[in-house]
């Protein structure tokens, strides 16, 4: 009878520490479960039929495509008759392009009237040399030509008396055949790489004409279609549109 107190006792200790704790299931992997304590961790992407393989960029930058540049054709007076010459002045106010011939019959540095007249400049004159593509006004006398000058598409030599700048040279010597861009000729181009313009922007000009606006951080520029610059910067150069709306960005640098 004493012993039947300690049998139950054991008995009841045994039974207590043999039973296992309750816990959380733990689920096999290989059925593609987890574990309720595992955070699934996002894929890892990379090439076909690799894991964890990066992706390696080859963009390469995109090359600028940029139309070729038309110029105009020189006043030719094998195809062309000259027009009756204008009346010698020394009051400074008739208008004329200068224009670099580049050679062609023989010629080098033209005046050209708005009139279409070819003037050879026969004599030194004052002031600075003048820049092929500027715009300049000139009083002058006729001279006889120059037995030593090779150029045969002249109208008249002249010496200049007086002269005034217009409009200074963009640098091309020659006028560019007017067109309305999509995408910059390589003229432009050039010039607002020179700037380190931003944008080239398209605007309709007069007589059915387009003008250029090119957008630097040292301000603006603005050339019209004939590669003439009409506006540099310390002037507002939208001032001299009047259809800004109309505006169309062409470039983007």
């Amino acid at each position: 009878m004493n012993k039947n107190p300690i049998f139950f006792a054991l008995l009841l200790l045994l039974c207590t520490c043999g039973t296992p704790r309750s816990s959380a299931p733990i689920q096999d992997n290989s059925t593609g479960e987890t574990y309720r304590d595992t955070i699934i961790a996002p894929p890892i992407t990379g090439g076909e039929g690799e894991v964890g393989s990066e992706e390696i960029s080859t963009d390469q930058p995109v090359a600028v495509e940029v139309l070729p540049t038309r110029y105009a054709e020189f006043i030719s007076r094998r195809t062309t008759s000259a027009p009756a010459l204008p009346r010698a002045n020394n009051a400074c106010h008739l208008a004329v392009e200068v224009r670099g011939y580049e050679g062609e019959d023989g010629c080098d540095l033209l005046l050209e009237t708005d009139a279409g007249n070819l003037f050879y400049v026969g004599a030194e004159y004052r002031g600075d040399p003048l820049e092929p593509g500027s715009r300049i006004s000139i009083g002058f006398e006729y001279m006889d030509p120059d037995p030593t000058n090779t150029c045969t598409n002249v109208d008249a030599t002249i010496r200049i008396t007086c002269w005034k700048l217009l409009r200074v040279s963009s640098g091309i010597p020659r006028p560019i055949f007017c067109e309305a861009y999509d995408r910059p000729s390589q003229w432009l181009y050039d010039l607002a790489k020179d700037f380190s313009a931003t944008y080239i922007t398209r605007f309709p000009w007069k007589d059915d004409r387009y003008v250029y606006l090119l957008e630097s951080p040292f301000g603006q520029y603005l050339f019209d279609c004939r590669g003439y610059q009409l506006c540099q910067p310390r002037k507002n150069c939208l001032g001299f549109i009047e259809r800004i709306r109309e505006g169309v960005v062409i470039w983007e640098g």
